[in-house]
């Protein structure tokens, strides 16, 4: 089967006309400048004529515009002196299967996942890492010729973002988990737990998305479950409050209670806006909370995805002053 569609992909990189291929690819040439969009075919032909512009590494996403992992990892890149580059490829749920056999068929390095494409591609790789199968999603590929391998850096990620951000002991904290009930907050979930928080609380708009997770987790003592009308009850309890919800992606402001924020709270919202805080951030903020959105995760994953592609070491502070000039202010 991965053999027809790596024979599939190939036709269609090398005889599909561009309006007709969906696979889009753009900001080839370098961190600043955008060179336009490309198609398929035209990566193709691009491989062929020597890959003048080293593309070989990649993050699928639909949508994927946002994406602050370029200029990241093309600083990351450079740093090392490593003469590669890294980009945007905007794929639709139904084409990421050929995707990955195309990227497979290129010679890519590898690539990273983001939404919605996690859970599936955890299912198109030849071998899973054992915290990317305990995890069930993956958001990293490494391509060892030709043998695909799924990894998955968000956990990891998001305990060094934790740390970096608030300096916290994640084992002593009671730790509240916004959004449980989807893909990056079931994952997020399995890896909390086994930090062996003193309380867990997973919370979701639609309890009923949390029955795969209540049948994982529900005989820990210190795993509850809650739907969102109970918010107030959960900030009581918890002091850490992890957001892995859309809430973060919408432009309007939160109308929630400020009275259930108490001083000793530390917010992280694992969503990040291309300018600006996220609603969850700018409310926690303004009531004198400490809050941090997604890009100090990002960093921490990213690091730990070039780790798996290139190894030791990982020019983190490279990576982070890129996020930095990306935003135009600190990450924290």
């Amino acid at each position: 089967m991965r053999r027809f569609l790596a024979f599939r992909c190939l036709l269609i990189c090398v005889i599909l006309p561009r309006k007709l291929s969906g696979l889009w690819i753009s900001n080839l040439l370098s961190v600043e400048e955008t060179v336009g969009v490309w198609t398929v075919d035209k990566l193709q032909e691009l491989l062929a004529d020597a890959n003048t512009g080293g593309f070989r590494l990649a993050v699928l996403g639909d949508p994927v515009e946002h994406s602050l992992s370029p200029g990241m990892q093309n600083a990351a890149l450079e740093a090392r002196g490593l003469p590669y580059r890294y980009d945007r490829l905007l794929v639709s749920p139904a084409q990421l299967e050929t995707a990955f056999a195309c990227l497979r068929t290129l010679g890519f390095i590898g690539w990273n996942l983001t939404i919605p494409h996690k859970i599936t591609g955890y299912r198109l790789v030849d071998h899973l890492d054992t915290e990317a199968e305990a995890l069930g999603a993956i958001n990293t590929v490494v391509n060892r010729d030709g043998n695909l391998i799924g990894f998955n850096t968000d956990g990891r990620g998001l305990q060094a973002a934790l740390v970096d951000a608030f300096g916290v002991d994640l084992a002593k904290s009671k730790i509240a988990l916004l959004g449980a009930g989807g893909g990056a907050g079931q994952a997020s979930a399995r890896f909390l737990v086994n930090l062996r928080p003193e309380r867990l609380l997973l919370v979701n708009r639609t309890v009923e998305k949390m029955d795969g997770l209540r049948r994982e987790l529900g005989a820990n003592s210190g795993v509850t479950f809650w739907d969102f009308n109970q918010l107030r009850q959960v900030f009581l309890e918890a002091d850490l409050i992890i957001n892995a919800s859309s809430l973060g992606l919408t432009d309007a402001p939160l109308d929630w209670d400020s009275k259930w924020l108490r001083p000793e709270h530390r917010l992280f919202d694992m969503v990040y806006r291309p300018q600006g805080d996220t609603p969850l951030v700018t409310w926690a903020k303004k009531n004198g909370v400490p809050a941090v959105d997604g890009r100090l995760m990002l960093l921490h994953q990213g690091a730990f995805a070039f780790e798996h592609w290139f190894g030791r070491p990982v020019p983190l502070t490279a990576m982070r002053e890129a996020l930095i000039g990306s935003y135009g202010r600190e990450l924290r």
